[in-house]
């Protein structure tokens, strides 16, 4: 029956891996170390804050030679989500801006509950632009994070553009999304799935 439920003490990930952290320490006779005694040999030593910087303080290192880091990044090959939606623009009878349909909304998302927030849509005047859902068809040659090559120079593609006939550049000098035509650019790297 709903509510004659037996109560059950809620399970606390930190508090069992704390548990277990002690259980290693007293069984295995391992060392604790704490944050800030590791910042202030990593200080000492003019390390920067990292993973294997942390692991090389920890186990003792000092002046010992050392191995080049390999740091890997994990980009997703598609994009989870096949439709994105683009709000409503209207134009606020306050201040005379345009500003999105959540900005100007009632303060309630849920019906079931009643937010004491004020309703912000009766300063919706003239509708702007309507509201859209664009559904993603096909994938597209190139992808965020892959690597062209254009005018000699190598550059990280952000996204495509302008239904697949052009690509957008990040950090091209003097301007910080570069949009050229697909047959200007020659590819170098695809990056998808695990990446070093």
């Amino acid at each position: 029956m709903f509510g004659w439920e037996p109560k059950i003490k809620p399970f606390k990930p930190e508090t069992f891996i704390s548990t277990v952290r002690w259980r290693f320490t007293k069984d295995t006779g391992y060392k604790v170390t704490f944050g800030y005694i590791t910042k202030a040999k990593r200080r000492l030593l003019k390390l920067d804050k990292s993973h294997h910087n942390d692991a090389f303080v920890i186990a003792g290192g000092e002046y010992q030679t050392r191995c080049e880091a390999l740091n890997l990044l994990q980009i997703r090959r598609n994009k989870r989500s096949m439709a994105q939606f683009y709000d409503a623009k209207y134009l606020d009878i306050r201040d005379k801006k345009p500003k999105s349909g959540t900005e100007l909304f009632s303060g309630r998302s849920k019906r079931n509950k009643n937010f004491n927030s004020e309703n912000l849509r009766a300063y919706r005047g003239h509708k702007l632009l309507k509201g859209q859902r664009r559904v993603k068809k096909l994938r597209y040659r190139y992808q965020p994070h892959d690597e062209v090559e254009f005018e000699g120079a190598v550059f990280e593609v952000v996204g495509m553009q302008n239904q697949g006939t052009g690509v957008k550049l990040k950090n091209y000098p003097g301007i910080k999304n570069k949009v050229v035509k697909i047959s200007a650019v020659k590819s170098l790297k695809k990056r998808g799935g695990i990446c070093a």
